[in-house]
């Protein structure tokens, strides 16, 4: 049998916990402070905003709604993240082109197998488009009209029980070589 030990020493929240992610509590608090015409200017943030919302950004503080109702943290904390999207997606252009040159030193490598295979990645770049697979579909629109009068034909034809002739086909059954098959039940079909 399990006892429990319950840890006394473990704070307790002091706010109550939310499940929306920070960046949507964020988004909310900047168009409440745009539509309340109340967005501070940079100047206008101070340092314990500042300190306050480089603390959440790093993760060292979980944001509170009273955090979240200062001005100052949603416009530094919006600030910061902004900027941090804007440094991933160059980051992102940066490795692509990166890779991209990388391969394309590997098309001078002496060995041919090397060669290949960077040609065929260099090819796979989506701005090449060499050899990506391309499904073509061709969809032909048939008037309401004619797919009702289709429609009514099938399900005349299921309703009537439309019968269907099934060809007959001899069985002929599994006899191991050396054994005798009996017939005499067997009358000619």
């Amino acid at each position: 049998m399990y006892s429990l030990s319950i840890d006394f020493d473990v704070p307790l929240a002091t706010y109550t916990p939310t499940f929306v992610s920070l960046e949507e509590r964020l988004a909310s608090a900047i168009v409440s402070l745009i539509d309340l015409d109340a967005l501070p200017k940079p100047n206008e943030v101070t340092d314990e905003e500042r300190e306050l919302s480089q603390n959440i950004f790093e993760g060292k503080q979980l944001a509170s709604d009273v955090d979240l109702s200062s001005p100052g943290v949603v416009a530094h904390l919006g600030a910061m993240l902004t900027e941090y999207d804007k440094v991933v997606v160059q980051s992102a252009g940066q490795l692509r082109t990166y890779v991209t040159n990388k391969l394309l030193l590997e098309t001078q490598h002496p060995d041919a197998r090397i060669r290949m295979k960077s040609l065929e990645l260099l090819g796979k770049i989506s701005d090449v488009g060499l050899f990506t697979d391309k499904t073509e579909v061709t969809m032909r629109h048939k008037p309401t009209e004619e797919l009702e009068q289709l429609l009514r034909e099938r399900l005349t034809r299921v309703i009537e029980g439309e019968s269907m002739e099934i060809p007959a086909r001899r069985v002929r059954p599994n006899i191991s070589p050396g054994e005798r098959l009996d017939i005499s039940g067997i009358t000619d079909v």
